[in-house]
């Protein structure tokens, strides 16, 4: 069952986290973006980015192992920074974003 189609979109969709988008521009063309991801894919991130449901929650929710969500996330970033280029650079996986905090480039 596709509950992820453009046709079923909830009214969370709408409050995607404020760290990954800085413009209203920006959080439609994610969304359009995350919309045309096949559906093992669009699922996990459109679950944990727009109705803020956790790594477990997402596989309960599909039926699938918890690393298997991480794993599909992991690719489904890879292919929106190749669609969305650094437009969108805030969509990135955990292990960057502490990397960063860790290694301060000053």
């Amino acid at each position: 069952m596709d509950f992820l189609s453009e046709n079923c979109l909830s009214e969370c969709a709408m409050q995607a986290p404020e760290s990954m988008m800085n413009s209203e521009e920006n959080h439609d063309e994610l969304l359009s973006a995350v919309l045309t991801l096949p559906e093992t894919l669009r699922q996990p991130m459109y679950l944990y980015y727009f109705e803020d449901f956790n790594t477990l929650e997402i596989a309960e929710v599909l039926q699938i192992e918890p690393e298997n969500v991480r794993n599909r996330m992991s690719r489904a970033r890879k292919k929106l920074k190749m669609m969305l280029g650094k437009k969108l650079g805030a969509i990135r996986d955990g292990r960057e974003r502490a990397r960063k905090a860790s290694h301060p480039s000053s």
